[in-house]
């Protein structure tokens, strides 16, 4: 287990973030950089998510997905058999876990986790851009302006030219997966 402080924008500790991590440098798996490769939101495409919020005359807001990559389900083909941590209160001694979830650590967790939250976003209405994966835009709310929202990992921006579909967003979102939305962005990455 890896554990990390989140800070506040002021630099002041906010939480303590625990986490079981795999070693994925012990993966026998020869994966390719294809197998591996996930997008994330590049400087210029958040650059883009803030003139337009701002050409809109919008705040753009900020969100988190909880434990992203444990929300990915490994493909059936993907067998990881691997030690519980030492101690834990849940496994009996001499047993081991066989993975359904993605984890920090495994080389395609990136990937898994990408391929899910692309699955979750498009089913609340949400399309990737054509050359800009990680911007996704829809309409939340027939004849209400569209939502626009900016993914880097787990961690995404978004905003709309109304209230209503910025609301009705945040309860959709929160019905498929586990999420936290941390209201205006005050920093980001």
């Amino acid at each position: 287990a890896i554990s990390t402080i989140k800070y506040d924008e002021d630099g002041q500790p906010k939480r303590a973030k625990y986490r079981i991590v795999v070693l994925g440098n012990l993966d026998q798996n020869l994966w390719s950089k294809q197998d591996t490769y996930a997008p994330v939101m590049s400087l210029i495409e958040l650059r883009l998510m803030v003139t337009t919020s701002i050409y809109f005359k919008r705040i753009l807001k900020s969100g988190d997905f909880k434990q992203a990559f444990c929300q990915a389900d490994l493909p059936p083909d993907e067998k990881y058999i691997l030690r519980p941590p030492h101690g834990c209160p849940e496994t009996p001694p001499n047993s081991y876990w066989l993975l359904k979830r993605s984890l920090y650590g495994l080389k395609r967790s990136a990937r898994h986790w990408f391929e899910r939250a692309t699955e979750i976003l498009q089913s609340i209405g949400l399309q990737p851009l054509d050359n800009a994966p990680c911007i996704f835009k829809g309409t939340i709310i027939d004849n209400k302006p569209p939502l626009y929202l900016g993914l880097y990992v787990d961690d995404f921006v978004y905003f709309s030219e109304c209230d209503d579909v910025e609301k009705k967003f945040q309860s959709l979102l929160q019905t498929k997966t586990n999420v936290d939305f941390m209201g205006p962005v005050t920093h980001f990455l």
